[in-house]
């Protein structure tokens, strides 16, 4: 096009309409854009200071140097060269020979050099997704074991409808994470690259996958567009694209082909069951499901208002569609949020938590989600040990992807005092969620309760390089520095803690006082901390621990009893945990370890 009408404008528009035409879907203005990069680092060109190729902001692109169209006869080869008068045929010309005949040897390799640059420009023009096909034929496409989806960008121009850009990202992202052949890198990981401006292959190299995929959404009232493309990541190949418009009711469907078309893309090898889960089509009413996409949205904030308010939009999708098995399994996952961020008492959130986890397995058996939610409740509230391993062992069966499941299994293997195992665990967890600022503190937590003081420390350092201002990473590197007898760095660490508290310190920092000889700092902090009693939930256990580190183990048993009694989320961690060091030789101790029933092939003495 630029070719044929050389010193005029070619609009984006023009170029859209003839060569993509109106039945491909494909990202038009990062496709084009590619392409006139490649077409200029062909013609050596600069976009800065064009000689060949200008572009007009917005508008399009203009070919700069006059173009001369030459005659079929003009483009001779080098079989036509010549035969003389009596026509009998010459040898191929020496270098003496070209110098006779310079006009002809430069028409012939104008011509030449002239259908080889047309012939590169139409080939990198057409669509990207063909094109690639083609070169993927030629020369053979490296497997891909590992995907990153990127949050599909809110075309509404509305910041409101951006939960249902975030929602649908995590649909899609737990459809491909049930394919076991395939590692999925989890969604909190992929938030951190919205509207980012880095490019494709730096993006898989940080997450160390294969290929990743990216796209848009964009909601007209009860219609959807959804456009997707899979892009290897080594090479910044487009290996496929695709655009969907359907109803609001409709997507699900959507969702589920979009990943069986990349798992077929990337030539995965899915098991029967696979398949058959994502051709399964479930009939949801669009209140419902957009309550739940906008129920998720607020789950993955991690903060008490949020999770609070993606419970009530669970609960109004169930009211709506009572049938929707993944509302109650976000439902039973909110309140055991909300019980370990200790804003519900545990006798109220996992009670509720346990009835929506056994009623969105009722619905959907298979569902991966409420297995860890139930192994939770049995987890940390019922001390139902074995039943809660069956059951995070059962989630991760299912999707051998779900970080949440990998890390949570950490946790429980902690409590039990298994610590290969649960380094292990969290360790596949972080691979699978490698920027999430939760699982790395949560290995320097592992390592904390493994008494590896040192790795511990080292961990919660990078935690704090990806978040600075996250509280619980300081609270948590100033109980290694007070394990390993680091006095000056542990209360360091809870001064900046104080920054986050309007200058209270919690148990850790009266731990860590006691532990460093600041006996009155701490007894007056702990005053503060077990002051009148109220129906909210307490940290039982933990002030149960500051009185043991200050040597009164008569009031750290009766903190105990009560953590007992209320079904502290945290009491799990009481085997294995250094604050209960003092505690293990009382036989008040033990007795609390056999009223919990830990496997006794697993107590510590």
């Amino acid at each position: 096009m630029l070719l044929e009408r050389p010193m005029e404008l070619i609009t984006r528009e023009e170029i859209r309409e003839k060569l993509w035409g109106v039945d491909t879907f494909v990202d038009f203005d990062r496709s084009l854009n590619k392409a006139m990069v490649k077409l200029r680092q062909a013609l050596g060109d600069d976009a800065e200071e064009p000689r060949f190729i200008e572009t007009l902001p917005r508008l399009g692109y203009r070919f700069l140097i006059p173009v001369e169209t030459l005659s079929a006869a003009g483009v001779v080869g080098v079989s036509d060269v010549s035969t003389d008068a009596g026509g009998s045929d010459e040898e191929t010309p020496g270098p003496e020979g070209f110098a006779s005949r310079p006009a002809i040897w430069r028409r012939t390799l104008a011509g030449v050099a002239l259908a080889v640059c047309v012939a590169f420009v139409l080939f990198w023009m057409v669509p990207g997704t063909y094109r690639d096909r083609f070169l993927t034929l030629a020369v053979g496409r490296p497997s891909i074991r590992s995907l990153a989806v990127i949050p599909l960008e809110n075309l509404s121009g509305d910041p409101k409808q951006d939960y249902f850009a975030d929602g649908m990202t995590e649909e899609l992202n737990t459809r491909l994470a049930r394919i076991r052949t395939l590692r999925v890198v989890s969604r909190t990981s992929m938030m951190r690259y919205r509207n980012t401006h880095k490019s494709i292959p730096e993006i898989a190299r940080e997450l160390n996958v294969d290929a990743v995929i990216e796209g848009s959404v964009l909601r007209s009232g009860d219609n959807v567009r959804i456009s997707t493309q899979l892009i290897d990541g080594r090479q910044d190949v487009h290996l496929w694209a695709q655009s969907y418009e359907r109803k609001v009711d409709d997507v699900i469907a959507v969702e589920d082909s979009i990943a069986l078309e990349i798992a077929s893309q990337v030539r995965a090898n899915m098991h029967p069951e696979e398949r058959e889960y994502l051709r399964t089509r479930a009939t949801i009413r669009p209140d419902a499901y957009d309550d739940y996409l906008r129920g998720i949205s607020e789950l993955s904030k991690q903060n008490v208002d949020s999770i609070r308010k993606g419970v009530e939009y669970f609960q109004r999708a169930i009211d709506d569609d009572p049938q929707y098995a993944r509302a109650y399994a976000g439902l039973a996952d909110g309140y055991s949020l909300l019980a370990n961020y200790q804003n519900l008492m545990p006798a109220e959130a996992f009670p509720r938590a346990k009835i929506a986890a056994l009623k969105a397995l009722e619905l959907d058996p298979e569902s991966p989600e409420p297995h860890a939610s139930l192994a939770m409740v049995k987890h940390h509230y019922e001390w139902d040990w074995a039943g809660a391993e069956a059951e995070y062992k059962r989630a991760i069966e299912l999707q051998p992807n779900f970080a949440a499941a990998h890390h949570r299994y950490a946790w429980f293997l902690s409590d039990l005092g298994r610590h290969d195992q649960a380094l292990q665990e969290i360790r596949r967890a972080q691979d699978l969620d490698p920027t999430s600022i939760v699982v790395q503190t949560n290995l320097g937590r592992v390592l904390y309760r493994a008494r590896r003081y040192d790795e511990s420390i080292v961990e919660l350092r990078k935690a704090e390089l990806l978040d600075p201002n996250r509280m619980f990473t300081h609270i948590f590197l100033g109980m290694a520095y007070d394990a390993r007898g680091s006095c000056p760095e542990a209360v360091s660490e809870f001064r900046i803690v104080q920054t986050f508290t309007q200058g209270r310190d919690g148990t850790g920092a009266v731990h860590a006082y006691a532990s460093c000889g600041r006996l009155e700092n701490a007894r007056r902090a702990l005053k503060i901390l077990a002051g009148s009693s109220t129906e909210r939930p307490r940290d039982w256990f933990y002030i149960a621990g500051a009185f043991a580190g200050l040597g009164d183990k008569d009031h750290a048993f009766e903190w105990l009893d009560q953590a007992v009694q209320n079904r502290d989320f945290f009491l799990s961690e009481v085997q294995g945990h250094p604050f209960m060091d003092p505690l293990r030789s009382d036989p008040r101790f033990q007795e609390l370890i056999r009223r919990m029933a830990f496997p006794e092939s697993r107590q510590l003495q």
